[in-house]
């Protein structure tokens, strides 16, 4: 007997459907519905997002600005303190110089210390005031090796400028007070404006600084007439 072959079976195509025009009408308006649902549903949850976004953004802005807010605060606060720290530092420089004017008898420590507050620097690593040289750096005791004290540099400087210290001027032959002339009333007047009870004590330091010759002159004349 001779083999068959397999029959394979025939597929039967799909039956095409036909819509009559009011059914089809139904069905494309049933398609837009659902379209347009799908596109409200995507606008709403953009629109969703974005407003989840604008809060984020908010909020970020609200948390920078806390920060650069905060930033600012303690930049304030820093130089607040540093200004004090400053401050302190040179009323304590002040205190130490005329302290040390005192000490050495300088007759206006106030002078003195406008004259060499610029060579007297806070040393923040030895935690003391030190004296400077021509070059900027810390001098130092010839005798000890240390730091020169700021009572020792005044001790130099009443050396160098004996018109700014207190002592008895003794008179005699060939003394500068035996040369200068006799004052008349109207430097008498000046001179008390200067000197003794009731003089101007600003107006005083501001000739010395100006003119320290001439502050000393007028001091010695007024010694001599004993304002002082």
């Amino acid at each position: 007997m001779s083999e068959q072959s397999p029959v394979t079976p025939e597929l039967t195509p799909p039956a095409k459907v036909t819509f009559t025009p009011e059914q089809q009408v139904k069905i494309d308006s049933l398609i837009r519905e659902s379209m347009g649902r799908a596109g409200n549903e995507a606008r709403a949850t953009a629109a969703r997002l974005e407003a989840e976004a604008e809060v984020l953004r908010a909020e970020v802005a609200r948390l920078r600005g806390d920060r650069e807010g905060l930033e600012s605060n303690l930049s304030v606060k820093e130089k607040e303190a540093k200004s004090a720290r400053a401050e302190t530092i040179a009323v304590k420089k002040q205190n130490a110089i005329q302290a040390a004017a005192t000490e050495h008898n300088f007759f206006n420590p106030q002078v003195v210390s406008k004259l060499t507050e610029d060579k007297i620097k806070w040393d923040g690593d030895k935690q003391k005031f030190v004296v400077l040289g021509d070059d900027g750096t810390a001098r130092l005791d010839p005798i000890s090796g240390d730091t020169l004290t700021v009572s020792a540099f005044l001790k130099e400087f009443a050396v160098s400028n004996s018109y700014l210290v207190r002592g008895d001027v003794k008179s005699g032959v060939g003394s500068r007070e035996n040369q200068i002339p006799h004052p008349t009333i109207g430097e008498k007047e000046k001179l008390g404006k200067l000197f003794g009870r009731g003089s101007d004590g600003k107006a005083a330091n501001d000739l010395a600084i100006s003119d320290p010759n001439e502050y000393k002159r007028q001091r010695h004349i007024a010694r001599r007439l004993g304002l002082i």
